[in-house]
């Protein structure tokens, strides 16, 4: 055949090619670690060494693959959740030792209120006092759900909020559950475990540092930057709690109409927390678990 013709085929292969090879791009995020044991990273299968495309090999892993949809409009603007390397790097934080053993962490709430929490990974929750509260512009009033605490002065009944984000160094978490505690000297509240549970983590007391490192194993596919247990526990978690307290309320006849009222409460504030992951779940395009 004339070779204009085998030119003409090439040429519509490639053109064909193009669309594809740009779809795998935009939606995959790749890293390597070489001999020298340097982290490379590339949005493009065409620049990882060739030893190093088997996902097999240790030395490959995706960070994180956001799925691609076709827009059922050309006019349209996809909405696809955007990938964040940094939802998989290791952070150190500093910490402020104080003469009592514990450690003190600069913490960042809401995007704009800064405040001194004490690291506690014996409490359940984040604490915060009142006045950093008052700060954030949330009042401590009757029409907040609360519960029982074990603290370390014994138990309290503890009203409980919701965080948008909690900031500590560069490593940042949405959606944060925690209570309003009582005014401690020297600290503004507790940094707990619902925000230290979004990692391993470490202390390095020689350089007193708080090392947070992420839940994702190498080569995991994450949503949000989280592996699939941490959603599947955060939904049962939250399940958990709702079932639990409509028992409660449901069970127990010696209920008042104000403690049932307060029971009724904390089971709305979990049904918020549960939408509220819910949609966030869609967005990274979570499936079924």
């Amino acid at each position: 055949m004339p070779k204009s013709f085998y030119t003409f085929l090439n040429g519509l292969l490639i053109l064909l090619v193009l669309p594809f090879t740009a779809n795998i791009s935009d939606a995959t995020i790749f890293s390597w670690k070489d001999e020298n044991g340097i982290t490379h990273f590339t949005d493009s299968p065409e620049q990882i060494p060739p030893k190093y495309r088997d996902r097999e090999m240790e030395g490959l892993r995706i960070i994180e693959e956001v799925p691609f949809e076709e827009s059922s409009s050309s006019n349209s603007k996809m909405n696809l959740p955007v990938t964040r390397l940094n939802h998989l790097q290791e952070y150190k934080v500093p910490l402020i030792s104080t003469n009592s053993g514990n450690f003190i962490v600069d913490t960042t709430i809401n995007g704009k209120v800064k405040v001194k929490l004490m690291l506690d990974t014996g409490a359940s929750l984040m604490s915060l006092s009142p006045e950093v509260c008052r700060k954030l512009g949330i009042k401590e009033t009757s029409n907040l759900p609360a519960i029982q605490m074990q603290t370390a002065n014994g138990i309290s009944r503890n009203k409980l909020i919701a965080l948008d984000k909690v900031k500590i160094g560069d490593a940042e978490v949405d959606l944060v559950e925690a209570s309003i505690g009582k005014e401690m000297l020297g600290i503004e509240g507790l940094l707990g475990m619902s925000f230290l549970s979004n990692f391993r983590m470490e202390i390095n007391h020689t350089e007193s540092e708080l090392i947070l490192k992420p839940l994702a194993k190498p080569g995991e596919q994450v949503w949000g930057g989280k592996p699939a247990f941490w959603w599947k526990s955060k939904f049962k978690y939250y399940n958990t709690q709702i079932n639990g307290y409509k028992l409660k309320a449901m069970h127990t006849k010696t209920l008042s109409n104000q403690e049932s009222k307060a029971v009724t409460k904390v089971v709305r504030f979990y049904e918020d927390l549960h939408k509220k992951l819910t949609r966030r779940a869609s967005f990274f395009g979570l499936p079924k678990i």
